[in-house]
């Protein structure tokens, strides 16, 4: 769920809240003018029933209670959706923010998790360019050693353009040794300085 849809839940959840809150009002308000009006009518009712002989009596406690009876009965009757709809109300704004607190928990998770595998491709990063660096300045080191070796044998003259081609000769000396496990190299003897 995205930063949008939560807000719209959170802006769901504070309208049904104030709904709520409106309905019970206007509930208790009911119940107040309910009660007001049977206590009225009670009251009559006693004053009639003490002016009046005892049939009159029973008629109007008949009446009262009758009257008291259905009065309440209906506003059960006009108060129990209200009611119901109030609990559902409620029951979706407890799943919600439920849902609400299990998305938190686990994008807290995701953000961690994240978080880890970051740190962990930062260093295996900086592993392989270190090694790759320490390979090149190596590689680097034995070519430049090479190159100073065949600049050394042609100062030297042990490699020298050959007298009758353009192509390079190798002064192999008089006794010429192999080299390699097969033998296939022959070994370039240096110029014995002059002495």
């Amino acid at each position: 769920m995205d930063g949008g849809n939560i807000d719209e839940v959170k802006q769901l959840l504070v309208k049904l809240a104030v709904i709520a809150e409106q309905i019970d009002t206007r509930s208790r308000g009911a119940l107040q003018r309910i009660d007001a009006s049977a206590n009225t009518l009670d009251q009559s009712a006693r004053r009639w029933i003490a002016g009046a002989d005892g049939f009159t009596r029973a008629v109007l406690d008949s009446i009262g209670t009758q009257a008291r009876d259905s009065i309440a009965g209906a506003t059960r009757r006009a108060l129990d959706p209200v009611d119901t709809q109030l609990r559902q109300s409620a029951e979706a704004a407890k799943w919600a923010a439920d849902a609400l607190s299990e998305q938190r928990k686990l994008l807290t998770q995701a953000q961690r998790s994240v978080v880890h595998k970051g740190l962990l491709a930062l260093l295996l990063g900086s592993l392989l360019a270190a090694a790759g660096s320490g390979w090149v300045a190596w590689r680097s080191m034995h070519r430049t050693a090479l190159g100073d070796e065949l600049v050394q044998a042609v100062r030297s003259g042990v490699i020298v353009r050959c007298p009758d081609s353009l192509s390079l000769c190798v002064r192999l000396g008089d006794h010429p040794h192999r080299s390699g496990n097969r033998g296939e190299y022959l070994e370039v003897q240096p110029r014995r300085p002059a002495r």
